[in-house]
């Protein structure tokens, strides 16, 4: 079991990878992305995530989030799980609501793994966000 102290602190992306039918199939947004998460010992998170080459997107065209998506709000620890509750965020339909993330510590590193959704042709898809710690 994890504890609020266990992510407390700012995160730098190392890795994400998109899982299909428990199998990586690729890299949301390449290989090279980038990305911050911070926990907050006042019960807030944001997290931002962004292709590394972002900077080179036309700058009159709106951020879709396979370039870039951010979000933060409040958060809490349940068992192996961190709930984030959602006030704001580049994609409308998840403010409002919590992304749970099952958290795997790693060593000095946490995996913070998305709930499985399975899709109407039975395939079942999760993303693996591995972080490192800045700064410890």
């Amino acid at each position: 079991m994890i504890t609020r102290d266990d992510l407390i602190g700012t995160w730098r992306l190392k890795s994400w990878t998109s899982l299909k039918n428990g199998e990586p199939i690729g890299y949301p947004m390449g290989e090279d992305a980038k990305g911050q998460i911070i926990y907050s010992s006042e019960g807030r998170m944001s997290g931002f995530l962004m292709r590394t080459d972002f900077a080179d997107q036309p700058r009159d065209k709106a951020a879709s989030p396979d370039i870039c998506l951010a979000y933060g709000g409040d958060f809490r620890v349940e068992g192996d799980e961190v709930i984030h509750d959602v006030d704001i965020a580049t994609v409308p339909y998840w403010i409002g609501g919590p992304l749970i993330r099952k958290v795997v510590l790693q060593g000095k590193d946490v995996l913070l793994k998305t709930k499985p959704e399975t899709t109407s042709s039975g395939n079942t898809y999760e993303h693996h966000l591995l972080w490192e710690r800045i700064g410890a």
